[in-house]
């Protein structure tokens, strides 16, 4: 059920005007918000999977350490239980802050075909004691499926907004492989791709979009895993709080009790509601922007019996700086 006419014409007058001339942009600070979890230590991912390297050749994969604790962490150490994985130096011991974190790059070198697994035990005072991080990965002669990019970073990404890359699979066999499922490690990554099992002949390929929602202002590193071919494509990315805001303001209108407010990346892209309830209010800040990127604005207005108009027309840009 559509709203009064006269709500509808307001919306659509008016909202030009807020967004045309009430868009702004200013600078201001924000905190990273920390997050309380147990274990006080712990990694993401939890394990390391290499999938299929060749002999001779090298992977390498990114694991965040993460402080979940109230007290700072000094980690004074670690071991590794096989010769075939090899992390990169740390300066120790190194005390991690309460709600900080660091990255370590993990290498696998196979040094014989087949499946081989070890553990990486970190040393510290944690108030769970040691952090183990698993580690497998299988020598072989042949890699079959292949992706470009063999690597993905999406760089800086802003907290509660998303960056995807696509992914290109390739069969190199001379026959049909078929793709079962695929896994994805590290917070905030996740895989759009088509139905499965997927049936790959000789020579085709296939696209997969892999995702990455930051969970917070830290850098997150993780992998695309493909059981089977036993396939890993690193990934890592850096959430970032952004140091500017769109703040938006409107004029009150009779018979409405608050509006939504849309964005999107694109003039005719999806639009995302920034707000989860009506805002009673005649103004709006947009902080999950990120810098260098343009954002197209829309508005609905809502009456007390919860019916929202259709959104205003045409959106209005903002560029962040």
């Amino acid at each position: 059920m559509r709203l009064p006419q006269s709500i509808l014409r307001y919306l659509s007058v008016h909202t030009v005007n807020f967004l045309t001339i009430g868009v702004a942009i200013t600078l201001f600070g924000m905190l990273p918000v920390r997050a309380a979890a147990t274990p006080q230590l712990a990694c993401s991912p939890t394990i390391l999977r290499f999938g299929d390297v060749l002999l001779g050749q090298t992977e390498t994969l990114t694991v965040t350490v993460t402080n979940h604790g109230e007290t700072s962490v000094t980690v004074s150490g670690f071991a590794i239980s096989s010769s075939n994985f090899a992390p990169s130096s740390l300066n120790l011991p190194l005390v991690v802050p309460a709600g900080q974190s660091f990255d370590l790059s993990v290498s696998f070198t196979p040094a014989a075909m087949g499946w081989t697994g070890g553990k990486i035990n970190f040393s510290s005072n944690a108030s769970d004691g040691t952090l183990v991080l698993g580690v497998e990965g299988t020598g072989t002669s042949t890699q079959y499926l292949t992706a470009s990019p063999s690597a993905v970073s999406f760089g800086q990404v802003g907290v509660g907004t998303s960056s995807t890359v696509p992914v290109v699979l390739s069969n190199a066999r001379p026959y049909r492989i078929t793709l079962s499922t695929f896994q994805t490690m590290g917070g905030g990554f996740s895989i759009t791709a088509p139905t499965l099992p997927l049936i790959l002949e000789a020579g085709q390929s296939v696209t997969v979009n892999v995702s990455f929602t930051p969970p917070a202002a830290t850098t997150e590193g993780g992998n695309l895993f493909v059981p089977g071919p036993g396939l890993v494509v690193p990934l890592t990315g850096t959430g970032t709080v952004s140091q500017y805001s769109v703040n938006l303001f409107w004029n009150s209108s009779s018979g409405v009790v608050g509006y939504n407010i849309y964005r999107s990346t694109a003039a005719n892209g999806t639009y995302s509601k920034l707000n989860s309830t009506p805002n009673a209010n005649t103004a709006y800040a947009d902080g999950t922007v990120v810098s260098g990127q343009t954002y197209y604005y829309s508005a609905t207005a809502v009456n007390s019996s919860g019916q929202e108009s259709t959104r205003s027309t045409p959106p209005v840009p903002a560029t962040v700086p």
